[in-house]
């Protein structure tokens, strides 16, 4: 993983600049926040001996476990009261414990990265705020998580918050989505395509397209044999990333992202039975395989502004499909033609090109190679079970989408090209 730009919010520069202000709060007699003289050195490694010396604990509170291991050292913070003094402790299942009584107030600019890994203990993270000089010792976030049950709700990501405050406080800060940095989390939404979701990960993470492309060819993200690109034969992840919000850490990889929302994805499709369902349904003269499902779906998501019309859809395409009809989809040729400014539609020329591959007008017949939008859930079910209305034609206007049966051919062609 490549670090993000110096001066971006998570970026190495604040990750260097977040690592020597903690040092410097927990080390303010030295000149260098970095160096230890050998004299602190002899100090720490006694006090650390004293620390090891104390017994390991199994907590159980509000139905989580928290571990905890030696307790974390207490530096002195300038006004005396280190290690051995009772100033600012607090007592819990651990026992006593040097604290903070600081609220969390402090500037923007002096807030300092805390990275939670996915699955860290409570005793992970109390070591990572201790380090971070968020708290005055681990043992004083450890005892205020396990008297406050919503702890056990910390979701992972690089938080933002200030230094030198209590374990009270401290829980309460991670308990806030608003102190996750913007790189800590991404959203994948009905409507997106793949490719910009990955394109929004490579800005967040600073990954390289490179890297999702090997995985995904190579699919170690967990794709089913079916999910694949009807001309080059190639894996594709189009239409297999569940929509969600996905929280994002510093041990994160293009790899383990992907899996993460395929595997959501891979659990919503079996839940629904999706596979054998998919399998029932006629496309053109054979029964359909998931991925054609899939992508009826997506052009279903693309075509319609009400999700209960997603059916109509749906028998419009399978019907179109059996006739041997091109199925004029824009929105599938949009996947192709990229983004358009603002307010713009493709124009005719775009959506028929001939070079296109997701053109659905002649000469393309059937359906395009991919899915060509992320699905949601629910337009998923609307391409399992398809209408029984005679649908046959569809346009989409400021109105939201209108449907014609096929007898109604004349008045499709001029409600829709008048509405164009």
């Amino acid at each position: 993983m490549q670090d993000q730009g110096p001066g971006e919010l998570g970026g190495f520069g604040d990750e260097v600049a977040g690592m020597l202000h903690a040092r410097a709060l927990r080390h303010p007699d030295h000149a260098d926040p970095i160096g230890m003289t050998r004299k602190h050195l002899r100090a720490a490694k006694g006090r650390r001996r004293t620390a090891l010396g104390a017994t390991a604990t199994l907590v159980v509170a509000g139905g989580a476990i928290f571990g905890s291991g030696y307790v974390g050292l207490a530096h002195d913070n300038g006004t005396g009261a280190g290690a051995g003094s009772s100033k600012g402790t607090t007592s819990g299942a651990n026992g006593s414990a040097p604290d903070y009584s600081a609220a969390a107030t402090c500037a923007a600019n002096m807030k300092v990265p805390v990275d939670v890994p996915r699955g860290a203990t409570t005793t992970a993270i109390a070591h990572a705020l201790f380090e971070a000089g968020v708290v005055k010792s681990e043992n004083a976030y450890i005892n205020a998580a396990n008297h406050n049950q919503g702890s056990a709700d910390i979701g992972a990501g690089t938080y933002v918050v200030c230094p030198r405050i209590s374990g009270d406080n401290a829980v309460l800060e991670l308990l806030k989505k608003s102190n996750l940095s913007d790189a800590s989390q991404i959203i994948v939404q009905p409507h997106e395509w793949a490719k910009d979701v990955i394109a929004s990960l490579i800005d967040k993470r600073k990954w390289r397209q490179a890297d999702f492309d090997a995985v995904i060819q190579d699919n170690t993200i967990g794709l089913p044999a079916w999910s694949k690109d009807s001309l080059t034969g190639q894996f594709t992840v189009e239409g297999m990333l569940e929509p969600g919000t996905y929280s994002l850490t510093s041990s994160d990889t293009p790899q383990s992202v992907l899996t993460q929302m395929v595997a959501n994805r891979m659990t919503f499709l079996k839940s629904i039975d999706f596979e054998t369902k998919a399998a029932a349904l006629t496309c053109g003269t054979t029964h359909c395989t998931p991925e054609q499902v899939l992508t009826v779906a997506s052009i279903a998501e693309g075509e319609v502004t009400d999700p209960s019309d997603g059916q109509k859809v749906a028998e419009g395409v399978y019907t179109r499909l059996k006739d041997n009809d091109y199925l004029g989809v824009d929105s599938t040729a949009l996947y192709y033609i990229g983004h358009l400014p603002a307010g713009k539609l493709p124009t005719v020329a775009q959506v028929q090109d001939p070079n296109n591959p997701y053109s659905t007008y002649a000469p393309h017949h059937g359906l395009p190679p991919t899915p060509v939008y992320d699905t949601s859930d629910d337009m998923i079910k609307s391409a399992l079970t398809p209408a029984h209305q005679g649908t046959y034609y569809w346009c989409v206007t400021s109105m939201g989408t209108e449907f014609f049966m096929k007898s109604q051919t004349s008045a499709f062609k001029n409600y829709c090209n008048s509405a164009r």
